[in-house]
């Protein structure tokens, strides 16, 4: 039986280990964060994850469809999919606006920033991750503004005060250890608004 993560095919023959494209992407994604886009070798990677390069090549024709197979795995892991379930919680646009803020700021996983931080790196050298990112910040600033504009904050406040909240949840994390938690939560009460 195969693990999580591997599939038995005829063509690597019985018991043999087949790592899925999945498996690569986030190994790629982990390399990524913590050796940056130059750190992402096939040859590196095959040798962690314990296979051979064939392994990879089954997947993929080459390193640059990995590295949009990891842009498409970032965009749809930290925006889409968040997105998706934010919208299916059912409740105010001001309370998904206040779980998205508090998601983000304290329960955010100290991985997922060290990816995204490396992603943010490598897009000042390749246009197709500056191209994914633009396209990142741009759905999640406008998701906040669609928000603000449900929750009654009109045109063109809605898009302002979502810039401002996007802006602070990109950089809270990084000053939660410096900025005393009140000060941190008034910070947030100001920039949601409030229901009259």
């Amino acid at each position: 039986m195969a693990t999580k993560g591997t599939t038995q095919t005829p063509e690597n023959g019985a018991g043999a280990k087949r790592l899925d494209e999945k498996a690569w992407i986030i190994a790629a994604l982990k390399k990524l964060a913590t050796h940056g886009i130059d750190g992402v070798r096939v040859e590196l990677l095959a040798r962690e994850l314990g296979v051979t390069k064939g392994s990879f090549y089954w997947h993929f024709k080459d390193r640059n469809e990995l590295r949009a197979a990891m842009l498409d795995y970032w965009r749809s892991r930290a925006t889409v999919m968040l997105i998706e379930r934010m919208d299916q919680s059912g409740v105010s646009p001001t309370a998904r606006l206040e779980q998205l803020i508090e998601l983000v700021v304290h329960a955010r996983s100290r991985w997922g920033d060290e990816v995204e931080l490396a992603l943010r790196m490598w897009a000042r050298q390749d246009p197709r991750a500056q191209a994914t990112l633009a396209e990142v910040d741009q759905l999640r600033v406008r998701y906040i503004a669609n928000l603000l504009a449900d929750a009654g904050v009109a045109e063109p406040e809605s898009r302002a005060r979502a810039l401002l909240i996007y802006a602070f949840m990109r950089v809270a994390p990084s000053l939660a250890e410096t900025v005393g938690g009140a000060e941190m939560d008034m910070a947030r009460q100001l920039l949601v608004p409030r229901q009259t």
